[in-house]
């Protein structure tokens, strides 16, 4: 009887500290995604501060989404790309309230808002719907 007890126990603790190490390894992975996240976010904001103000503008007004790698490597931006290599998709969007008023032709700044969202797909599956996604957003102020 004491050793069918005993066998109980030890069961219950290893599938306890499975159940832990489990939600550790998802934890850790999500940390990792977050932490790629924020590199594609500062590469995006160093990469259209460095565009031409026209390119800036247009790709504003086009409304393309740009796309990342898990890895964190920006694809997309000057390239086609699959989206079936894509983990992070990305948008720009005006921030009204704090971009001048007046044409873009005659602004000296954008206050523009990158939204980041991921995972853009599960296991090769259709696109998850953007109420699924995690996301991250960074204001970003390009000047002329």
């Amino acid at each position: 009887m004491e050793v069918v007890v005993a066998v109980g126990v030890f069961v219950a603790g290893v599938v306890a500290a499975v159940a832990l190490l489990s939600q550790t390894t998802d934890s850790a992975g999500q940390c990792l995604s977050v932490a790629a996240a924020g590199r594609v976010a500062q590469s995006s904001a160093v990469l259209l501060r460095q565009l031409p103000w026209d390119e800036v503008v247009t790709r504003l007004n086009s409304e393309d989404e740009i796309f990342a790698t898990r890895d964190g490597d920006l694809i997309g931006w000057f390239d086609e790309v699959a989206e079936a290599e894509a983990y992070f998709v990305m948008s720009l969007a005006r921030v009204e309230n704090l971009s001048p008023i007046g044409n873009d032709a005659s602004a000296a700044y954008l206050a523009l808002r990158l939204e980041l969202r991921w995972p853009l797909r599960q296991d090769g599956a259709g696109r998850i719907a953007p109420k699924f996604q995690e996301s991250l957003i960074r204001n970003v102020v390009v000047n002329r």
